[in-house]
């Protein structure tokens, strides 16, 4: 009887906490339909895109931010909201995007094999919102750029690419939002530089 009792007891708990308020659904985010502006430079030389490179917080599909007025090494994932693939996912797809449309003869990716000019690899370094009050914070988004000739198997050039937005909100949606806005600035300055290299004698 005891034993029955007990076991009557443990599935109303069960039942009763089913029945609690339910958790609400993680949002995921990504950049949006709308397409990065197109860059008046224009890319004459073949150009092969490498996967975008980044370190291990990177490669999840976690919104992270720093609270640089507590501890700012420290980085902190928001628990309710994701990104729809990682970091280096969405760079990578934008950043193509945006190749596609300035290159003259296209842009391949390397799994390709084809044979081009150029490849471009990329290694994204940050990619975080920086929270430096309860009231503001920023999105950064830094990356290396290497621009290789395949021709010559050498380094043709290399740069890092920062850009920072404002927040307007502190909260995953504020730091979509400028981790969208700051990445279309670095892409574009990419862009640019890409084509002023490839264009340069060799």
């Amino acid at each position: 009887m005891r034993r029955t009792l007990l076991a009557l007891g443990l599935v109303s708990c069960v039942a009763g906490c089913s029945l609690g308020p339910p958790s609400p659904p993680v949002a995921v985010y990504d950049f949006g339909i709308e397409s990065p502006k197109r860059s008046a430079a224009r890319l004459n030389s073949s150009l092969a895109l490498d996967e975008v490179s980044a370190p291990s917080a990177l490669q999840s599909s976690a919104i992270l931010f720093r609270l640089a007025y507590r501890d700012s090494a420290q980085i902190q994932p928001y628990s309710r909201a994701r990104w729809a693939a990682s970091p280096a996912a969405l760079v990578n797809q934008r950043l193509r995007h945006a190749l596609g449309d300035s290159a003259e003869r296209g842009v391949s990716a390397v799994y390709d094999g084809v044979r081009t000019a150029y490849v471009l690899r990329i290694e994204l370094d940050s990619f975080v919102q920086v929270v430096e009050s309860p009231q503001a914070a920023r999105g950064i988004v830094r990356l290396r750029a290497s621009l290789i000739d395949t021709a010559e198997r050498s380094l043709r050039a290399q740069r890092v690419f920062e850009a920072e937005q404002p927040s307007p909100s502190v909260d995953a949606a504020g730091a979509v939002h400028a981790l969208s806005a700051a990445t279309d600035i670095v892409i574009a300055q990419l862009v640019e530089w890409a084509a002023r290299e490839t264009q340069a004698p060799r």
